[in-house]
């Protein structure tokens, strides 16, 4: 037991109770010997002689009482101590984990956002389509029996062909198709020019941008066709970036913002 890790009443009480075992001892030690000592010189036994091994019987008795408070008072406060080292370690460990959790959840919140930003950069890459068909053109002049009907370019029919992109995004390439409806052509051997004739049809020369929600905004262009015998299908492919810097803002290539030429 080292009693400077005692309480100051529990460690006086254990002096005290060693005290008391103590001299209790060293007073039963001489009390025997002087019985001992008149009992050899056949001297009777008092009844005051009788008396003083019983009080030191009931003082060794009363030491040991409070030597056993002593120590178990001691016992409870390393207990205490154990307890609370306990405690501080239980809490670190549980600090040391809310940290870990954290930073997985702060990681996967980032490789969630990097993810999303890779689709929606390949989508743009890829790009966002819109597809028309007009029907052959009816002329409003009077046309020979025998003649078919022929328009000019004044009457050619026209569409506004619009694709849907998110409002930050920057028009990177706009791609233009143009073919008859009943061609067994494929799109990517249809390309044509903005103002570019395509048998009786043609783009217009300029594209324009227009706002469609505050998360979304239309890049359109002009069609005309003016062929009176066949129909025409048209296709217009917007690819796109959201610029994250001024870098890419002048990298990118814009459509303008103009009105439908014709």
């Amino acid at each position: 037991m080292n009693l400077f890790d005692l309480d100051d009443k529990v460690a006086a009480a254990a002096v005290a109770a060693a005290g008391t075992v103590i001299g209790t001892l060293i007073q039963l030690h001489f009390t025997w010997r002087k019985e001992v000592s008149e009992r050899a010189r056949g001297v009777p036994a008092s009844k005051k002689s009788r008396r003083g091994p019983v009080l030191a019987v009931v003082l060794l008795l009363i030491g040991a009482a409070v030597g056993g408070f002593a120590f178990s008072q001691y016992l409870v406060r390393q207990s205490d101590l154990e307890s609370a080292a306990m405690r501080g370690q239980l809490q670190m460990q549980l600090a040391q984990i809310g940290a870990t959790a954290a930073r997985l959840e702060q990681a996967a919140l980032s490789s969630r956002g990097s993810s999303g930003r890779n689709i929606e950069d390949h989508r743009g890459a890829e790009g966002v389509a819109a597809t028309t068909t007009l029907g052959p053109c009816r002329t409003r002049a009077v046309a020979a029996p025998d003649a078919a009907p022929a328009c000019d370019e004044q009457e050619a029919q026209q569409v506004t062909l619009c694709a849907s992109v998110p409002a930050l995004a920057v028009v990177t390439t706009m791609v233009l198709y143009a073919r008859p409806e009943d061609s067994p052509q494929p799109w990517s051997e249809s390309r044509v020019a903005p103002g570019q004739e395509v048998g009786r049809a043609r783009f217009a020369d300029k594209a324009f941008e227009r706002l469609e929600s505050d998360q979304t905004k239309l890049v359109c262009t002009g069609f005309f066709s003016w062929d009176g015998e066949h129909s025409v299908s048209a296709r217009l492919v917007v690819k796109y970036a959201v610029a994250a810097a001024e870098k890419e803002l002048s990298n990118a290539l814009p459509v303008p913002t103009a009105g439908m030429a014709q």
